[in-house]
């Protein structure tokens, strides 16, 4: 009993190795960006890089840019752009990175979260 316990000791070593890779290769494409609402964007949360769908509502041009404000069924935010802006009244999905704006007004903090866009994203069939 002991022989046929020590022959299956590499087997099992090994199996353990390839579930501690795979266990580690899950949890680093879990570290990737991550789908949220506009609800969940927060000042915790500046300088993160997060995923976003929802509905284009708004667009203003800049000098050297263009702003256009996304809609989802949690709230609306505003994102920031150098490439072509996308059209207004069409779903989207994006990634960006969440920064803040101050604005102290009269004792007051004014203040505004929003995105700047880093790539435009393909739209799933169930978004569109």
């Amino acid at each position: 009993m002991l022989i046929s316990s020590l022959k299956f000791r590499p087997v099992a070593d090994r199996l353990k190795q390839i579930i501690s890779w795979v266990t580690l290769l899950f949890s680093l494409i879990g570290c990737g960006d991550s789908l949220i609402s506009v609800s969940e964007i927060s000042q915790q949360k500046v300088d993160k890089t997060v995923q976003l769908t929802g509905k284009v509502v708004h667009l203003a041009p800049l000098l050297d840019r263009t702003a256009y404000q996304i809609e989802d069924e949690t709230g609306k935010i505003w994102v920031v752009t150098t490439q072509n802006p996308p059209q207004s009244g069409k779903p989207i999905s994006i990634k960006g990175k969440i920064q803040y704006q101050s604005l102290p007004f009269a004792q007051q903090e004014l203040g505004e979260l929003y995105l700047v866009e880093l790539e435009q994203l393909p739209i799933s069939s169930a978004e569109k």
